[in-house]
């Protein structure tokens, strides 16, 4: 087989997808990358249709920085499958590096798509001892032992969270990962409300998911205070972005820095979620493309770059070489970082068979669902997946692992309206078709029978929510199907009676609750629905909000804490409930549970372990609902705007939950 010569896009995805090739190419040490050691450096290098591979050293890690020079050029040798090598004996600890890579007729140079660490803007990969990135008492650090029963996600961008002054965060550390270190502060002007990692803590939340934090390209590094995006453009997959360290120039202290905030969310008992992207890459003038050109992108049969991810191009996980260098990242960011769990962007452009390896990857080294796995079961486009993959989009759900879980857009769009169609409002604000459909998907969910196209098998895999990064944000989301002429900073009582009722519906319902951080405090982006790239202002947490909305944030407190007294609303494998009944009436959803005898052995410890029912209520209109209780003595668990009466009736308030059980 000839991989040397010059061929189209098309002709090397004929060659990329042959078995012949991956028979002769697949190179599985896990060796790829730079070893160092003191007395000398390996670098190893997947390249096989490159007829010459060089390696540059540098001083710095660009161009422009002042003492910039290469010191040294050497060649690599290829060895088996298409790897190339050299060992240099010399310690080049904190020096930087490329490769040159002559390959397809064109010279390319490119960074290191194994490297562990960079230079500003990722432009030079760097060779560093990672030991010496290590914060005091790293080697103590521990994940946190989350229950998944506790699970409760909290969406958080980096810079949004400490990036407004009102935040209490010291002006130097605002916007970036140390921001997250802080304890004790509070709000600017009121010493009395907490803000920061002590107002997480205080929120209940057992994960936080922090959006893309690895090397992206849509932000200069240089610019550290107007910059902004949420960060889906990859780059350098393998090492942290620069933009929020105090010190993007040196390779070692954004990887520090990380390790700092994931270790001070670990003292707080809370896991950390790394937004992960392997979907697409920013450009495809990529390092990946730049090593081995096409391989690792799906071509269509025009010959051109796939679009399934809807940013010009597709990676295939399909690939061996693509599949292996997944599961090598996720491995690494879980190793080095101590992450308690991924997210994968545009899941569906995977193919399940490259997610199900990854599960396993991560079962095998830190336990079975010790690590978090979750993401969006869709694709931004169509894809160019060959026949014979089985893409991980929310019609093949049932042919992941259990413990791969996925957002379930279709509870989401019936409590609130189709994120699409921003005037279409859901079951809370009025939309009583809507209430009728989303009695059938919760009787589903519960009962373990298919949502409509949503195919996961057990409840676990679920993640329900109402509002992420994307889109209009949910307090958005009600001014617009409520109000003609929106004024998004008001605090509509009646708009704060349907935050709570779209949440509380999240928060007891089967799965794992996820929400985006300032939803508890109406957080608004004045109706820009998609601000991946809008300015810092817009984005940033308003934290003068947070106590304007003080008793929004209680109520998301009361529910989370309900969460944790209750295993029984994450029914994680469906076994702890023995019948579960859901009726639709009048704008009124009534849910019955009947715990099973599993449940009420493992959980006898439980305030509500005696109970042989518990009826949630979800009032969406906007008067009050009264609804007759059967002859017994029914117990309040918790009620929102509403109340047991004498007469053995439940009243629930416009836009109001009640939550009762009974015992025999």
């Amino acid at each position: 087989m000839s991989i040397k010569g010059k061929k189209t896009a098309a002709e090397w995805s004929k060659v990329f997808t042959s078995k012949e090739f991956e028979r002769e190419y697949s190179y599985l040490k896990n060796d790829l990358g730079y070893t160092y050691e003191k007395e000398k450096t390996t670098f190893n290098v997947w390249a096989p249709t490159a007829t010459q591979v060089l390696l540059h050293l540098y001083t710095k890690g660009s161009q422009i920085e002042e003492d910039s020079k290469k010191i040294g050029t050497y060649e690599l040798q290829e060895g088996e499958r298409g790897v190339w090598s050299v060992s240099i004996k010399n310690d080049l600890k904190n020096l930087y590096y490329t490769y040159v890579i002559h390959a397809n007729g064109k010279t390319y140079e490119t960074n290191d798509i194994y490297a562990k660490a960079s230079g500003i803007n990722g432009e030079r990969s760097m060779i560093i001892d990672l030991n010496e990135t290590n914060p005091i008492g790293w080697e103590m650090d521990k994940r946190p032992n989350i229950p998944v029963e506790e699970r409760v996600i909290y969406e958080l961008h980096i810079k949004d969270f400490s990036y407004d002054e009102n935040s209490g965060i010291d002006e130097k550390y605002r916007g970036k990962y140390l921001a997250f270190t802080q304890k004790g502060t509070t709000l600017k002007g009121d010493s009395t409300f907490q803000t920061g990692i002590d107002y997480i803590k205080s929120l209940g939340v057992t994960y936080v998911h922090l959006l893309p934090f690895y090397d992206f390209g849509s932000v200069d590094e240089r610019d550290d205070v107007d910059a902004f995006n949420w960060g889906y453009d990859p780059v350098n997959y393998n090492v942290p972005d620069g933009s929020y360290s105090t010190n993007a120039y040196d390779g070692r202290v954004r990887i520090k820095e990380v390790k700092e905030m994931i270790q001070a969310f670990h003292n707080e008992g809370i896991g950390v979620i790394m937004d992960v992207v392997y979907n697409h890459t920013f450009h495809t003038d990529s390092n990946l493309n730049r090593t081995v050109p096409y391989y690792y992108y799906r071509i269509n049969q025009k010959g051109e770059y796939s679009d399934g991810s809807g940013c010009g191009n597709e990676t295939a996980s399909d690939r061996v070489m693509y599949r292996k260098y997944m599961i090598d990242s996720i491995l690494h960011w879980a190793r080095e970082y101590h992450l308690d769990g991924f997210r994968f962007d545009l899941m569906g452009v995977h193919d399940t068979e490259t997610m199900n390896e990854i599960r396993k990857a991560l079962d095998d080294e830190f336990g079975k669902n010790t690590i978090l796995l979750y993401g969006e079961p869709w694709c931004g486009g169509a894809t160019s997946m060959p026949v014979g993959s089985i893409p991980s989009v929310k019609e093949h759900l049932n042919q992941l692992d259990t413990g791969i879980s996925a957002f379930c857009d279709v509870i989401r769009d019936f409590i609130k309206g189709s994120v699409m169609v921003e005037e279409e409002a859901g079951f809370i604000n009025g939309n009583k078709k809507a209430g009728k459909k989303l009695k059938e998907s919760l009787d589903c969910v519960w009962n373990g029978k298919i949502i409509e196209e949503f195919t996961g098998k057990v409840p676990r895999q679920f993640i329900n929510y109402v509002s992420a990064h994307d889109n209009l944000t949910f307090w958005d989301k009600l001014i617009i199907t409520n109000k003609k002429e929106p004024n998004f900073h008001s605090s509509y009582k009646s708009l704060i009676a349907q935050n709570k009722l779209g949440a509380g519906i999240v928060f007891t319902t089967c799965g794992i609750p996820f929400f985006q951080a300032g939803e508890e405090f109406g957080r608004t982006k004045e109706g820009i629905d998609n601000s991946y790239k809008s300015p810092a202002s817009v984005n940033a947490l308003d934290w003068k909000r947070a106590k304007q909305f003080k008793e929004l944030v209680e109520f998301y407190k009361q529910f989370i804490q309900l969460r944790k007294m209750f295993p029984i609303f994450c029914n994680p494998d469906g076994t702890y409930t023995s019948g579960v009944n859901v009726e639709e009436k009048q704008g009124m959803i009534q849910v019955e549970l009947i715990p099973s005898d599993e449940y009420k052995k493992k959980y006898a410890n439980k305030p509500n372990s005696n109970y042989e029912k518990i009826v949630v209520f979800y009032n969406s209109n906007n008067f009050y609902k009264e609804c007759q209780l059967e002859d017994k003595k029914w117990e309040a668990i918790l009620l929102q705007e509403a109340s047991i009466l004498s007469n053995n009736k439940i009243k629930i308030q416009a836009n109001g939950i009640g939550i009762i059980g009974f015992s025999s």
